[in-house]
């Protein structure tokens, strides 16, 4: 229980926007993601890092993350909310041209779904990365645990889940 304590739940959502034309390539090239510093505390976490998806450039897809307290703020607004102040942040960002409307978007809503209410997990302020170590630990040979919470290398990420799963796979495969 001290390992599971000494680790926080971190939320976070996405949102994911398709348009009809990537109007953010005259002005970002070179690169897979644009952001910027909010303009105030209140607006800190929310969309401030914008992902091109698309490298292959066919789809036209930004993906943006909405993280900390401001996944609270968002937490009672409606999808088509969240999407419009979202445009309002890419509009700001690209004044001197045309932001389309998407032609698709999606919410995620991690931070509500009983079955997973949060998206990563993160050392407490006194803790230590071997709470990750611990957490791995099997219980009598017959019960094994993974997912990125149990990797100490790559926690936080898809990776580290996938390692952990080859990683208890490969335990059980031993027996």
């Amino acid at each position: 229980m001290k390992a599971i304590n000494s680790l926080g739940a971190g939320i976070i959502e996405k949102i994911a926007l398709q348009f009809p034309y990537r109007f953010w390539d005259n002005k970002v090239q070179g690169a897979d993601f644009f952001g910027h510093v909010p303009p105030s505390a209140s607006k800190r976490g929310l969309f401030a890092v914008f992902y091109d998806m698309d490298p292959q450039k066919k789809y036209s897809v930004l993906m943006s993350v909405i993280a900390g307290e401001a996944v609270a703020s968002l937490r009672n607004l409606e999808d088509k909310q969240v999407l419009q102040q979202c445009m309002t942040t890419l509009r700001e960002l690209f004044k001197e041209q045309e932001v389309p409307d998407p032609t698709k978007y999606f919410v995620t809503r991690w931070s509500a779904d009983p079955w997973i209410q949060m998206a990563y997990s993160f050392v407490r302020t006194g803790g230590s990365g071997e709470a990750y170590d611990i957490l791995a630990e099997e219980i009598q040979g017959t019960i094994f645990f993974a997912g990125e919470a149990t990797n100490r290398h790559f926690p936080q990420t898809v990776t580290g889940a996938y390692l952990s799963g080859v990683r208890e796979a490969s335990k059980i495969a031993a027996f």
